[in-house]
């Protein structure tokens, strides 16, 4: 829905064939075992893909085409889509959706920079809004500094107090959705939204792998005991 209303302003005919692509692509390119009804054999990736493309489109066509709580809206239920779909995803790639070797290297490296840009755009507004020198400094260090406590407290790899996924997931959208609205009220919409996409492919990667490399260990009460017999 999103995609078409922004681009019908500018093209009715881009608008109709935005949907057409969008609603058509997954249509008639189906893994099969995934639908009843498979038009055109795919393979899973293809169709992993197709959903990607669709809820890319949704969240940078809705900044476009809406107003800001309802872009909000939209980024939210694309974050609750993607949490729910992982299970499909891995099904359809046949395994665990990782990055491996230099890629996982340098979403890892890509994690810290987000989070370090979240803090400096929080600091950036709050040196800026209201008047005062006074208000200014309050605003520019206590800002980033209470999102950094709330990172450091929950949703840091050793946080301090353990949180399950979906609590974990929530804090971190929280920081990065509120450096976003920061940004975009230095008047920069284009540049939050590029920040929002990367920061939502960023953190889905990294909790793909994280899950994955946690399942990998042993958690079974028999391990559990050998491993404690070991450590006495």
């Amino acid at each position: 829905m999103a995609t078409p209303w922004a681009l019908a302003s500018h093209s009715p005919v881009l608008a109709g064939v935005a949907l057409l692509l969008l609603i058509g692509l997954p249509t008639v390119f189906v893994t099969p075992g995934d639908k009843i009804q498979v038009p055109v054999a795919a393979p899973g990736w293809v169709t992993v893909g197709l959903v990607v493309l669709q809820l890319f489109a949704a969240v940078t066509a809705s900044w476009a085409a809406w107003p800001v709580p309802v872009a909000l809206l939209v980024w939210a239920l694309v974050i609750g889509t993607v949490y729910t779909e992982i299970p499909r995803w891995r099904r359809l790639t046949g395994g665990d959706l990782v990055a491996t070797g230099p890629v996982h290297l340098a979403n890892e490296g890509l994690a810290f920079v987000f989070e370090l840009l979240a803090l400096a755009l929080l600091a950036w507004w709050g040196a800026t809004v209201g008047s005062g020198l006074a208000l200014h400094l309050v605003l520019g260090i206590g800002t980033p500094l209470v999102a950094a406590v709330v990172w450091g407290l929950f949703a840091a790899p050793k946080a301090r107090v353990a949180l399950p996924l979906a609590g974990v997931l929530a804090v971190k959208a929280l920081v990065f959705v509120t450096a976003m609205l920061c940004l975009d009220v230095l008047g920069h919409r284009t540049l939050a939204v590029v920040f929002g996409v990367l920061v939502t492919a960023n953190t889905v990667i990294a909790t793909l792998d994280r899950e994955a490399a946690f399942r990998k260990v042993d958690v079974s009460p028999g391990a559990v005991i050998t491993n404690v017999r070991r450590v006495l």
